[in-house]
């Protein structure tokens, strides 16, 4: 789409909404079961595009990608109907004979912007939040992600007029077209930088935004943990789409009495899921381009490499990599890696962790290892991050019963599950009162006694 059919493509999504066509819940449930059913369809054509982007396994595909899709359209069309309704709340007595509730209603137009590195799901899981809220929406795919954006393209084109849903796609310049444009919702997933510019468009119109950023998550680990679990669930969370994911463990942060050990392990665990050697590991995706290996090649150099530190650019390949003794004042520890690189930092005192971490930005997940439970309180108590995890990471991500998102520069606004639905929904408060009869107490003139019954019902 050229920049210049934007407005138009606006236009008629505006009179699309304001026929309040996609009020009727029944009518956003029928939708959302028709997006699954299109995505199921479509089931072989995405896992092989995301293969052909980003080297994805299928098992990293359908978990990541097409599974959890369709997991939260599931659960949206469960609970939806319960979700819409309004929800009667108390009213004071001095209101009476009032009674009040909250309703929900869709903002209206919505821009969801798509970052490469979970191109379907990121998607689809703030479009279904969208259309269950009743909003229409234009998606914004990125423009790396070619193959899987023409089956995204695909799906939605089947199962939805433009008028209410439309994929924009195109590169920086349809970007700042469609951020030029009037939005009533924009969801944005990408880099802090970007992250910026968008709250700043939006800024001009009082739009409200939800921004998930991702930032430079820590995990920690304690000399009480348990060690073996520890390292092969970090290094499968670091890993898992070659580190292109914003809840990626980005650096560690070890205990000095295990430290050794746990590097070990950590490589054991690389060679256990990847051979010895991982360019041949069918489990094992790629970078995203050429530009993206130079940046890790390039933020790697000088470092004191454990293990790994290959890679080809032909191959978008970048081998996963283990660097100690790393400086604070280090490429690796100045922003979000983003890529299949662990940074190992030694601690002796576990408040001398939490320092660390207070020290720099808050992040969008804070992991820890220990199986003391006053040190596990400790951590959570110490520390701010827009989620937390003791004993495991990434995949409190799956969990939809919990609100997923930021907080300062890793992110705002919480989705997922219900909180998809409530994020995009303006949550509108109503309240009725009879006109059978009115008290007149509270008209001028102003009796002495009703002022002192005020008084009392304010303390």
């Amino acid at each position: 789409m050229k920049p210049t059919d934007i407005p138009g493509l606006l236009t008629k999504q505006n009179v699309f909404f304001n026929s309040r066509a996609t009020l009727p819940v029944n009518y956003r449930i029928d939708k959302l079961k028709q997006l699954k059913k299109a995505i199921q369809k479509y089931e072989r054509e995405i896992l092989d595009a995301l293969y052909a982007d980003l080297g994805k396994s299928e098992f990293e595909a359908f978990s990541g990608e097409v599974g959890l899709s369709v997991r939260e359209i599931s659960f949206h069309i469960r609970n939806l109907k319960k979700w819409s309704k309004p929800k009667r709340v108390s009213t004071p007595l001095f209101l009476f004979p009032s009674k009040s509730c909250i309703c929900k209603q869709p903002y209206g137009k919505v821009l969801i912007m798509v970052p490469f590195n979970y191109p379907l799901m990121l998607a689809i899981i703030p479009l279904v939040g969208a259309i269950s809220a009743g909003n229409v929406a234009i998606i914004k795919p990125s423009e790396l992600t070619a193959k899987t954006t023409v089956v995204i393209n695909k799906i939605i084109s089947e199962t939805f007029n433009p008028e209410h849903v439309a994929v924009v796609q195109g590169g920086v310049e349809v970007g700042r077209e469609l951020l030029a444009q009037r939005w009533d919702m924009i969801f944005f997933t990408g880099s802090l930088p970007v992250g910026k510019m968008v709250m700043e468009a939006a800024a001009k119109n009082l739009t409200p935004v939800v921004l998930e950023l991702g930032g430079k998550n820590p995990v920690v680990v304690d000399k009480d943990a348990h060690l073996e679990t520890a390292a092969k669930r970090i290094i499968w969370g670091k890993m898992f789409n070659a580190g292109q994911s914003c809840v990626a463990p980005d650096y560690l942060l070890v205990n000095e009495e295990i430290r050794e050990e746990f590097l070990k392990l950590l490589k054991k665990a690389i060679v256990q899921m990847y051979t010895e050697n991982p360019k041949e590991s069918k489990d094992f995706a790629r970078i995203i381009n050429e530009k993206a290996i130079d940046r890790l090649v390039k933020i790697t150099e000088n470092e004191t490499i454990y293990t790994g530190g290959e890679s080809d650019r032909k191959e978008n390949y970048f081998a996963p990599t283990i660097i100690t003794d790393v400086n604070a004042d280090s490429p690796l520890m100045q922003e979000e890696i983003f890529g299949p690189v662990l940074p190992v930092i030694s601690f002796n005192e576990l408040d001398d962790a939490i320092h660390h971490i207070n020290s720099a930005e808050k992040p969008l997940v804070a992991y820890f290892f220990s199986e003391n439970k006053k040190k596990q309180r400790k951590f959570l108590d110490s520390t701010s991050s827009g989620d937390a995890c003791i004993n495991e990471v990434v995949v409190h991500f799956t969990n939809f019963s919990l609100p997923f998102g930021g907080i300062g520069y890793s992110g705002m606004g919480k989705y997922q599950g219900k909180y998809s639905f409530e994020a995009f929904s303006h949550r509108r408060s109503v309240m009725k009162t009879t006109t059978r009869f009115d008290i007149p107490f509270r008209y001028p003139p102003i009796k002495k006694y009703v002022l002192k019954a005020i008084r009392q019902v304010f303390r």
